[in-house]
């Protein structure tokens, strides 16, 4: 659709909205290629944008990042990703202090990503350090997680809660380091970390064990006897000159935005317009019923999360006949970002619909003048007087009113939530069995990976359901 330029400049305005491109519609093909498992390919299709500098390009440059990452290509999915980073902090701005201009459609400006995807560049930043062994680069990354939400708390922008699994492989990546720098202080920053995490999450079994480990590999007899009578020696049950392996299982579709329906349809909101409205002093003509009926086709402009497919809870796997035990969920993505949006709008609808209210009692009123400056000129503009007050009048509020719709722009590519399990085996070359495990306990498909665990090192498997 072409823009005009002869309508007066609030129709310009509105009008404008449905000249802007659809993200949605634009990630659709690389999105259908992606759920498919053709991870590279779909990142080639989104190339292009990702070097554009529009209103989605962090948009962009997140997806291909994580579809680079799904790929394998971790050195590619960190060079965008890194640049992903560096542009949230350029444009992003506190959902608090934004409030009033999600009174209408928002993509013509600047997609700012929400908290949770901001912190989700950082932890795949960190998880693809991590694949390509670099451990100190990746201690940045998970650090700078914790950074971001500790900011996020600080601003008011929700409640702080800590990244469970940025941390823990934040731990796992000082004890890398302490193994090849030989530095004991990593050892004790890594147990540090297990300790907070065993604190905050008693049930997450894998980190009792490390603690026992650290505590050993310390020389700390008194913290080893300490925790090892709380857990038990867990660490006897480690075979000698062991080798680790390590899956990070991404688990299915993260949620995505969805309109809340239509505006005048929540209580909340149409009563908050209504006091907006009868706080203002309104033109002759301009009237609560004339700007509801402007509001009828209105959508609701603050968006919520909806979940998606997410079959499987967990992951059991066995490597070369030795039970590897099952991941474990460490960071719910859906739930916080189904979370984080209605914590907003409990703080942000009355302003929304403050909004609302001035930008369609504006747009009325200025229909009501043009129709009195078209009948003023009369017969010297013709019938292009009508077309004048229709356009402007109730035509632009009416207009308005249909364009007012939630922003639906967000991280189509991210996993419903992130899990982990570590396991100390025998070196050697193995087949492991991976089983697909539903939420009623049954194998819904098992899948063989191909690995060499050796004594010492960490083997880290990076495996994603797409279902």
């Amino acid at each position: 659709m072409k823009c005009r330029t002869v309508l007066p400049v609030l129709a310009i305005m509105v009008l404008s909205l449905f000249c802007t491109a659809d993200y949605t519609k634009q990630i659709q093909d690389s999105e259908r290629l992606f759920y498919t498992g053709k991870y590279l390919e779909a990142a080639r299709g989104i190339l292009p944008m990702v070097n554009d500098e529009g209103s989605d390009q962090l948009l962009f440059m997140m997806e291909c990042g994580l579809m680079l990452h799904a790929g394998g290509d971790f050195e590619k999915s960190n060079q965008i990703l890194l640049k992903a980073g560096e542009l949230a902090d350029k444009i992003t701005i506190s959902v608090s202090k934004t409030a009033a201009s999600l009174f209408l459609n928002d993509t013509v400006t600047n997609y700012r990503g929400e908290d949770f995807e901001i912190v989700l560049i950082h932890m795949y930043l960190g998880i693809n350090y991590m694949m390509l062994n670099k451990p100190e680069d990746a201690r940045v990354e998970f650090k700078k997680v914790d950074n971001l939400l500790r900011g996020i708390k600080e601003e008011g922008g929700g409640k702080y809660k800590m990244n469970l699994m940025a941390k823990y492989l934040y731990g796992i990546a000082f004890e890398v380091s302490a193994v090849e720098m030989k530095d004991s202080n990593d050892f004790n920053d890594a147990l540090i970390e297990y300790k907070q995490i065993n604190q905050l999450d008693p049930s997450f079994s894998d980190v009792k064990l490390d603690i026992l480990r650290m505590a050993k590999a310390l020389g700390d007899d008194e913290d080893y006897a300490k925790y090892a009578a709380r857990f038990g020696k867990l660490d006897k049950a480690v075979p000698q000159n062991s080798g680790e392996l390590i899956m990070i299982y991404h688990s299915g579709q993260g949620a995505i935005k969805q309109s809340r329906g239509k505006l005048l349809d929540d209580v909340k909101m149409k009563t908050a317009i209504n006091v907006s409205v009868n706080s203002m002093t309104l033109k002759e003509g301009v009237t609560l019923a004339g700007i509801f009926a402007a509001l009828a086709l209105a959508d609701n402009p603050i968006p919520k999360f909806a979940k998606r497919s997410n079959q499987i809870a967990r992951l059991r796997m066995n490597a070369g006949g030795v039970d590897c035990g099952s991941t474990y969920l460490l960071e719910d993505i859906e739930n916080t970002a189904v979370k984080n949006l209605e914590e907003q709008y409990s703080s942000m609808y009355a302003k929304v619909a403050a909004g609302v209210a001035v930008k369609v009692v504006a747009s009325i009123t200025a229909g009501i003048v043009a129709k009195q400056t078209a009948k003023a000129v009369g017969g010297k503009v013709g019938k292009l007087a009508g077309l004048i007050g229709a356009g402007v009048g109730a035509g632009v509020g009416a207009g308005l009113g249909s364009t007012i719709k939630p922003d639906l722009r967000c991280w189509h590519t991210l996993p419903a939530n992130l899990q982990i399990r570590r396991f100390f085996i025998k070196p050697g070359n193995y087949d492991v069995n991976v089983d697909l495990i539903d939420a009623k306990g049954a194998v819904t498909q098992t899948k063989t990976e191909k690995l060499s665990v050796a004594t010492g090192k960490k083997t880290l498997l990076n495996f994603r359901t797409l279902f």
